[in-house]
């Protein structure tokens, strides 16, 4: 029922944390958490009526309409001053459409962030971590030989070096998957590029690699 992405996600999330699932298509991820009494209720949004209406269907399927409430529209913008939300989970989105989420007023409320990006990952976490939030923990995952990294932010100061931001946190866990990756994409560029800051940073994961 839920893919190895979407479980990966489960260990993050406590259940005291009011959270939003931001994007939560068929809201299976959500389904699972009420079900195994992960949690006791959560607000479930998504910009598209269609996946909205499919996770509607699943949520009535298992009868827990009365612990997930679903709402239509974009990212934070579905939240009232009503609602109190402290974690946010946004799974399965590229980097730029995830800041465009956090973009928003309602993040002064939010302490924490589950979040799993499929690319650009230096980017989200230098940017995020301006938003005033630093990294709790990083872990590679690997599902149907696609690579997502799942991000947990905790308000607070960041505490990263630059190294960090680029390459991940020292306990970043399976960080060699996002290794290989890394040194896979730059040789490429590498080769046609001939770019020396881009050797350096390769020589710099192969020593990392090696160590």
């Amino acid at each position: 029922m839920i893919s190895n992405r979407l479980k990966s996600l489960v260990k993050y999330i406590n259940k005291t944390d009011k959270i939003i699932d931001i994007g939560c298509d068929h809201a299976l991820l959500d389904i699972y958490l009420i079900k195994n009494k992960y949690i006791n209720n959560i607000i479930v949004s998504d910009i598209s009526s269609n996946a909205l209406k499919q996770g509607i269907k699943n949520i009535k399927k298992y009868n827990l309409d009365n612990y997930i409430e679903t709402r239509l529209g974009n990212g934070l913008n579905v939240l009232n001053n009503n609602d109190y939300i402290d974690t946010i989970i946004i799974s399965g989105m590229g980097t730029y459409t995830i800041l465009d989420i956090l973009n928003n007023k309602y993040l002064e409320n939010i302490n924490k962030l589950i979040i799993q990006s499929n690319k650009d990952y230096d980017i989200l976490r230098e940017e995020v971590c301006n938003l005033g939030f630093n990294i709790d923990k990083e872990e590679v995952i690997l599902d149907k030989d696609k690579i997502y990294i799942n991000i947990v932010f905790i308000k607070g100061k960041s505490k990263l070096s630059k190294e960090e931001i680029i390459y991940g946190t020292k306990d970043m866990i399976n960080k060699e998957i996002y290794y290989k990756y890394l040194l896979d994409k730059y040789n490429k560029i590498y080769l046609l590029s001939k770019d020396i800051k881009l050797k350096e940073k390769i020589d710099y994961i192969e020593k990392m690699l090696s160590n």
